[in-house]
């Protein structure tokens, strides 16, 4: 009887140094959990092949055979290799990062202390340093943007690590978060350098954003709080440039009564002369052009979200499409692809996921959320897209 466990331990030695050996390539190595306090640093080593976006899954319990399907992974972009995460049970915890290639397919090959590991409890939070891993914690492109008060201007810094390329600096009164949080933002300048002079109203509180050039016109714009994108917010007080923005007293109204003097007029001007009868009645009777009613634009559905998927993300999106978007029933359909985007999803289930949101939003009058979702989508389906655009810039200005 002892022999049938042995028996199984070397199958699945075997099973794991075939799957290693067929997809060495494909997955990511050299995984590591360590723990501060409630805080767990992971890291670890990108697939040379799979160059996609990688995929965290945490459980309480060791990963085996397959994941299971109620973990949601945390999705971090290919080449950041770590990531911090927060638990209060540091003793029962488990992680696996799968990697993905660009288009999408994901690599669920389980090999443990290559992808798969527990977490390893010891140290402090002060033991972490930028020393042990400074491949690891670099960051690419823009990074470190702050922006500070200096008397009654506002002083823009911010580093960049890689390729030069033109930015565009966005000024929002409330946070920016999101792409979306760009709806309410004013573009400052482009093309500039570190450090940059801003000399917004005074009596505001602001927040800055800064983005690559080529990344608004992709419909990619990545913003990160901290990183690109200010958290904490400057206010310009009052002063000189307060009193300069106050607009002057204006002066009185002028009438022929005070402009002439006394004794010009033997009366008193007359009033409004009244429209004849004639006159009034053919006014009344003559019609006012009306302006030609909107045409909207047909909903459209991708073919592949007609047809009943066997499980996964798309069997999420397929239920919301049938039961409320194929049958016009718009509020429910943007309450549902809202909650379904709230969790993080693969690129391509992403985009005809935001398509069917701008969709809604365009029936429904919201015309400016639907076009900053469709042009979130030109890099992905660029046909579907311009078409949409340009039908919610005509509804927007008729």
């Amino acid at each position: 009887m002892k022999k049938i466990p042995v028996f199984a331990a070397v199958l699945l030695v075997f099973a794991v140094s075939a799957a290693a050996q067929n997809n060495g390539n494909s997955i990511v190595s050299n995984i590591s959990a360590e723990a501060r306090n409630n805080l767990i640093r992971l890291t670890w080593v990108d697939s040379p092949d799979a160059r996609g976006p990688v995929y965290i899954f945490r459980s309480s319990r060791p990963f085996s055979g397959s994941i299971p399907a109620n973990i949601r992974p945390v999705v971090v972009r290919y080449g950041e290799q770590y990531y911090i995460d927060d638990s209060d049970d540091l003793e029962n915890l488990y992680y696996f990062i799968a990697a993905s290639d660009v288009s999408g397919r994901r690599y669920d090959i389980i090999i443990p202390q290559t992808n798969s590991t527990n977490v390893n409890v010891s140290g402090t939070v002060e033991e972490w340093s930028v020393e042990k891993a400074p491949e690891v914690l670099a960051i690419q492109g823009i990074s470190n943007l702050t922006a500070r008060l200096d008397g009654e201007r506002i002083v823009i810094t911010f580093d960049v690590n890689g390729p030069h390329k033109n930015a565009v600096l966005y000024r929002s009164t409330q946070p920016v978060k999101e792409p979306r949080d760009l709806l309410n933002a004013v573009m400052v300048q482009s093309g500039f350098s570190s450090p940059f002079t801003d000399y917004p109203v005074p009596g505001l509180s602001y927040y800055y954003a800064l983005i690559y050039e080529d990344e608004i016109s992709g419909g990619s714009m990545g913003i990160k709080p901290g990183v690109n994108a200010t958290i904490s917010a400057v206010t310009v007080s009052g002063g000189r440039a307060a009193e300069a923005a106050l607009r002057p007293i204006p002066l009185p109204t002028m009438t022929l009564n005070n402009a002439m003097p006394d004794g010009y007029f033997l009366s008193d001007p007359a009033g409004f002369t009244s429209l004849s009868e004639n006159a009034a009645k053919t006014i009344k009777n003559t019609p006012v052009p009306q302006k030609a009613p909107l045409e909207l634009r047909k909903p459209r559905v991708f073919t592949v979200d007609l047809q009943s998927p066997s499980g996964g993300e798309d069997s999420a999106l397929f239920q919301i499409v049938s039961e409320s978007f194929v049958k016009r029933d718009w509020e429910k359909a943007r309450t549902s692809l809202l909650h379904y985007l709230s969790l993080p999803r693969s690129k391509n289930v992403e985009a005809r996921a935001r398509f069917y949101l701008g969709q809604t939003l365009y029936f429904t009058g919201n015309y400016r959320g639907a076009l900053f979702e469709f042009l979130s989508i030109k890099s992905t389906h660029p046909v579907e897209a311009n078409m949409w655009i340009d039908s919610t810039l005509t509804a927007m200005v008729h």
